[in-house]
């Protein structure tokens, strides 16, 4: 990721951005963009008072790249009184789409993209869309 884009994300989503997301490649920047936002919205309850604007931190997020995809944790900072099944539910949810989306997503460019292995000499392996390939079948 460039740093201009960490940059703006971690202003952006402050409480929730952490320093891992800036090892994804540009291409799955638009799934994590999509998973920040459905966390923004979860941890959102409302102004405490007028002067709060009513975030609260739910969960401490970290991102893991792989080649083939990359995954998000999410660790819970409420206590369990906190938390109810629906919103849980919101967070492995989000969780798995940013996981899945990764998988669908060429990580050069963030089209339509299809896992690529290392077959008879080639050299790429990832999720890539047809145009980065790189002649990998």
């Amino acid at each position: 990721m460039k740093a201009e884009i960490a940059t703006r994300l971690k202003a952006e989503y402050h409480y929730l951005f952490h320093d891992s997301m800036t090892a994804l490649p540009h291409g799955w920047i638009e799934p994590l963009v999509h998973l920040l936002e459905r966390m923004y919205r979860l941890s959102t309850v409302g102004p405490v008072s007028f002067a709060s604007p009513g975030l609260v931190t739910w969960v401490n997020l970290r991102v893991e790249v792989g080649s083939s995809s990359a995954s998000a944790f999410a660790m819970p900072v409420m206590t369990p009184g906190k938390w109810n099944p629906a919103r849980a539910l919101e967070c492995i949810e989000a969780l798995l789409e940013f996981h899945g989306s990764t998988q669908e997503t060429c990580s050069v460019c963030g089209s339509e993209g299809h896992l690529r292995m290392r077959i008879l000499g080639g050299t790429n392996e990832g999720v890539y869309c047809e145009e980065h390939a790189g002649g990998v079948a």
